[in-house]
Formats: structure tokens, sequence, C-alpha cells
């Protein structure tokens, strides 16, 4: 993939698989993956519930824009990003600027199982409510959209379909 859009930024609400997607096309595309959340919490060597607790969401959310712009300089990459990231217009304009970003969408019900399922992220704004990622959801909808270049549905889809679906839509 020899594009001057080189990064490409996996988007969505938590519970959308960015991880795993990020992961099995990075693997189809012969491209390192980084995953923001992850990176964070072990550059400051604390779970992203501890982050939550030592910084205000605000603050974090300041630190994840500067981890995410500096490292944009770097080679290519795709990211998953976290759920949030797009809160920053100053990361919706990078987005937009250094590559293409992949909007992973489902709905309620699905993120809500997905989420009440995960036994292996701490996600501190989760809050085991389907009213609260329907709320969620309304908030964030229109920045998601303004950074989205495609769109990929992914309920009903295995991970290895969503990324294969994804790898065509990237040629």
């Amino acid at each position: 993939m020899n594009n001057p859009l080189k990064h490409t930024f996996i988007i969505g609400m938590m519970g959308s698989g960015k991880t795993k997607i990020a992961h099995l096309l990075s693997e189809k595309l012969d491209t390192p993956y980084i995953d923001t959340d992850q990176d964070l919490v072990s550059i400051l060597n604390l779970n992203m519930e501890e982050v939550f607790d030592h910084f205000s969401e605000k603050k974090f959310r300041i630190l994840e824009s500067v981890y995410f712009i500096e490292h944009l300089k770097n080679n290519q990459h795709i990211y998953a990003t976290g759920g949030g990231i797009i809160l920053n217009k100053e990361n919706r304009v990078a987005m937009k600027q250094y590559g293409r970003a992949i909007l992973l969408t489902a709905s309620t019900s699905t993120l809500f199982e997905r989420l009440s399922n995960d036994k292996t992220n701490i996600r501190p704004l989760f809050n085991k409510n389907k009213k609260f990622l329907e709320d969620m959801w309304n908030d964030r909808q229109k920045y998601y959209r303004e950074c989205a270049d495609f769109i990929v549905e992914t309920d009903k889809k295995s991970e290895n379909q969503i990324a294969n679906e994804i790898a065509e839509l990237l040629q």
C-alpha cells in the first residue's frame, strides 16, 4: 500500500472490534498496527481504569491527542484508535490529513453484548447500560461520520469478513 495518505485509522464505538480488526488487517496488508489505548496504558504504566482514576477523562483525552498527533509522523501504521479519539477536532483533522479512516459500526444491542461478554479489557466509561451506549453513539456519531472515509457495518459478520472487506476498500 504505497499511498501518500499513509495511515489507516480504525474508528468506532467501544466494542466495535477496532483492536481485533486492526490486528487482522495488519496481517493481511503486512503493515504494523498500533492500539492507541494499549500504547498509552503501557507508556503510563497503568491499566485503563487507573488512568481514568489518576487523570480525569478530559486530561486523558489531552494525553491521547498529544500522543496520537506526534505518532502520526512515524512510518505507515494501522491504528486501532480509542473510541473517544474523534472528540478532539485536531485528531479529526489529522486523520483526514494523514490517512484514511474506517468507521466500524454495530447496533447498540451488538455493542452491549460484546462489551458485557468482554472480560479482557476494563472499560471505565462502560456502565453496563444500553441506554448509555445509545446516548454515547448519539453524541459521537457526527464526529465518527465526519472522519470516516468508509463505513463498515460489523453486525453478523466474522472478524475475517470485516478485515477482508476493509482490505478491499483500501486497495
